[in-house]
């Protein structure tokens, strides 16, 4: 079976018994969800003040695409540079799910939609009838690991991984590229 035919998670995710409420309480489990969903969020509105209050000053950002970045003012700082990568296109969070994995420390895994809904002057590309007509489309899909961290009862971002990326061919035709952000690192 090629490798993208079954997701693959770290050990014991879809396992009930790692959800045990004794790992993290229920105010824990909706925080994490709520940032979880606002990063997104806040890429989608460009709000990057709100993004760096959610994310560690030693925050991990490792894309197939666009590289690995080693802190937040890194990231936040490619984020307002790459419009390409944004412009007109909304991220969705899907089948998130969290577990305690020590003292103050949970991870996440999640899916990734990402819709184009508008043409983006930044990717060169105007209003037109027949562009008008491939949207919204769907630009593509993977699965996101997060590592979690609370300090002072806030919970923070400190490492995000996006994997078993599929990527729509319209808008990364190079296949090799594809394959590679299919793949788990």
């Amino acid at each position: 079976m090629p490798f993208h035919d079954v997701t693959e998670l770290p050990n014991g995710f879809c396992d009930p018994d790692s959800a045990l409420p004794t790992e993290l309480s229920t105010s824990d489990r909706v925080q994490i969800t709520e940032l979880l969903h606002r990063v997104y969020l806040c890429e989608d509105s460009r709000d990057y003040a709100a993004l760096k209050k959610i994310l560690t000053e030693d925050y991990i950002n490792e894309h197939p695409l666009f590289g690995k970045h080693e802190s937040a003012s890194s990231f936040v700082e490619w984020f307002k540079n790459t419009p390409a990568g944004f412009d007109g296109i909304r991220h969705h969070c899907l089948n998130s799910i969290t577990r305690g994995v020590g003292q103050d420390v949970a991870e996440s895994v999640s899916y990734i939609l990402v819709i184009q809904l508008f043409p983006a002057e930044s990717r060169g590309e105007s209003p037109s009838e027949e562009l008008d007509s491939l949207l919204p489309r769907t630009i593509g899909h993977g699965v996101v690991r997060d590592r979690w961290i609370k300090q002072n009862d806030r919970w923070y971002l400190q490492h995000r991984i996006y994997q078993q990326m599929s990527i729509n061919s319209a808008f990364l035709p190079d296949g090799n590229m594809r394959e590679d952000a299919a793949r788990t690192p």
